[in-house]
This record gives C-alpha cells, structure tokens and sequence, in this order.
C-alpha cells in the first residue's frame, strides 16, 4: 500500500465517522426539538432547516478532507516518491541523483533528501577516487609489463641458446632452472598485459560459432602429457543429449579452459582424476571440469575470484602461479554474456568449476 493510498483510506475513515456523527446529531436535535413544537408546519421547517445544515456541514467535510488528502499528497507523499526514484536510480547507475528543496515539505522530509543527497555525493566521490587508482594501477601495470617483456625475452632467448652449447651436467641443470623461470616471468608479463587491457577496455573478441564438443575434445587431448606426467587421469566425457553451439572468441575461451584445466591437474593428487563434461539448456551451454584434488577451503571460496589471491593450501603445495588466471578467465567468462562459477564436490575431495557461454 503506497503512502497516498494509506492517507486516503485514514481521511475516508474520519469521513465515515463524521458523517455518522453528523448524523447522529441531527436525530437527536430532530427528537429534542420535536417536543418543543406545537404544528406540523414548524416541525417540517425544523426538519428541513436540519437537513440543510447537515448536506452543508457533509459537502463542508467532503471538500475539506479532499483538500487535506491533496495537501499531504503533495507535501509528503510526492517528495517520498521522488526520493524513493532517486535511490533507485541510484542503485542501478551509481550517479548522484540532484533532488529538489522541498521547501514546502516537512522538517523531516527535507532532512531525509539532504543526508540521501549528501550520501550519494561521498558514494560518487568515493567511486571517482577509487576509479582514479585503478587507472593509475593499470597504468603503472601496463608500463611495469611493457618495459620488462623486451629484456626478460632476450633473456630467454640468450638461456635457449647456451642450452645448445657444450656444458656440464651441473651447468645444464643450473641453465634448464633458469630457463624454466625466464618462461615463468614472461607468462607473468603477459598475464599483467591481460590484465591492463581488461581494465582498460581494450581486451578486443572475435566472435564465431564454436562446436563446445570438438573444440573440448581437443584440448583434452592436448594436455593428455601433463595428465600423464602428473599421473592423472584426463577424460571428456561427451553428453548424449545435444550440446548447443556457442557463439565465442574461441582462442579466450581456450585460454579459460587451459587455464582450469590445469589448475585441475596441479592440484589433484597422483592417482587422481580430473573429467570434463558439457551439458545444455535453452539458452546456456555449460562446460565442466571437476577434480578430485585438494578443492578449495569454505574460507577461501570467497575470494578466489579476486586478483592476485592464492589460496593458502594452493601456496602450500608450492604450485607455480600469480593468483590472476581465475580473476582474467572469469572476466573473459563475463565478457562473453557468461559466467565462470565453481562448487565443491559432494563427496568432499575436489572441485567443479562450470563455465556457462550463451548458444547461438
């Protein structure tokens, strides 16, 4: 019930009852001064002269009530109204939203425009600072990445090149060691570049229709070494119900599943499992990769998404990784009208993240 409605019924309320005292009223004065009366013709006068004076007094209460309803609807009920629209629009675009001064309004309403007017004014200047050092971050990110690509990929390259040089056992250790990190920091490089470009809008798609079974089946075929090599045990198991076609970038969505996959594969014990399914709905194709690893703590799973954030039982295991790949495949998820969600298995052990993409 809106706040004219409830004003309303409460002025129709004391309508009804002034009229029934009105009414009252005038019965009683008609039976009281009826006595007094000695003809027919002064009690019809009194009667009429009752009567009249009661549609005066019921047209008086009539015209004043709705005078009263009109007056609170517009002083109270009306500014509630713009008030309540603002915070809506504000909720939805995060803008501050100008309200006007109300100068008729009660002392409460105008208190209640001013502090929703002055919240929303820190809330937007709040957002401009906090926008102000996410581009100066980025900014510094993009730069930071783009001075050391250059010398980090000389670097590896010099490294490659000795490896093809007469060396000692010990010397090729120490040159594969550093080798292997060199590729480390330039994957980092370029995962700091993805971030940058998320950040600042220039992470560009191309779109085409993506068969998920087949583009699937071949990346599960593509990491059966690492699967072998960790003792894992890889497979895609395909629906037999039709699965959709997606409309994506398909080197992104490679990249997200290349991405989960290996974590999958990194976290599960020798012995262990990891199994790929697909499944469709009307408008969603959803893509599965579960584990039977060492999943992710209850205390932990609200923060996996953010950058840079690595579980304390993932740095335990003393995997390599910058805590930026699920914040990076989540937003390449979103980009794409998705989403990249994750639940811990019934059994206990492991995990399933599920990547949902629109079909065409």
């Amino acid at each position: 019930m809106t706040l004219r409605v409830y004003i309303g019924v409460v002025l129709l309320c004391v309508l009804i009852v002034s009229l029934g005292f009105i009414g009252a009223t005038i019965l009683f004065l008609n039976k009281e001064l009826a006595m007094l009366l000695t003809t027919s013709v002064e009690a019809e006068a009194l009667r009429t002269l009752l009567l009249g004076n009661a549609a005066l007094s019921i047209i008086f209460s009539v015209v004043m009530i709705g005078f009263l309803f009109w007056v609170i609807g517009w002083v109270v009920a009306h500014p509630l109204r713009l008030i309540v629209s603002a915070m809506r629009e504000f909720s939805e675009t995060e803008k501050p939203v100008e309200l006007p001064s109300f100068r008729t309004a009660p002392a409460e309403v105008r208190e209640l425009a001013s502090a929703f007017t002055t919240f929303s004014q820190r809330v937007g200047e709040s957002h401009k600072r906090d926008q102000e050092i996410s581009r100066v971050k980025s900014d510094f990110i993009s730069t930071a990445a783009h001075q050391l690509r250059t010398p980090l990929t000389g670097i590896r390259w010099a490294l490659e090149a000795l490896q093809k040089e007469a060396l000692t056992d010990s010397q090729k250790a120490l040159l594969g060691s550093a080798t292997e990190k060199s590729h480390q920091l330039v994957a980092i490089v370029g995962t700091l570049l993805d971030i940058s470009a998320i950040e600042s809008g220039k992470y560009k798609y191309v779109f085409e229709n993506v068969d998920v079974n087949a583009f699937l089946a071949q990346i599960a075929k593509d990491f059966q070494p690492m699967a072998l090599e960790a003792k894992i045990s890889l497979f895609f198991e395909q629906s037999e119900s039709e699965v959709l076609q997606v409309r994506a970038d398909r080197e992104r969505i490679r990249w997200v599943l290349n991405n989960l996959i290996e974590n999958a594969i990194r976290y599960t014990p020798a012995g262990g499992r990891v199994r790929l399914t697909t499944e469709s709905s009307q408008q969603r194709t959803f893509i599965h990769v579960e584990d039977n690893g060492i999943g992710i703590a209850p205390s932990d799973q609200g923060n996996i998404f953010e950058r840079f954030y690595r579980a304390p039982n993932a740095i335990a295991k003393e995997n390599g990784g910058s805590g930026l790949g699920l914040y990076i495949a989540r937003t390449i998820a979103t980009d794409h009208g998705g989403d990249l969600s994750f639940t811990s298995n019934a059994a206990g052990h492991g995990t399933t993240f599920t990547l949902s993409l629109p079909v065409t």
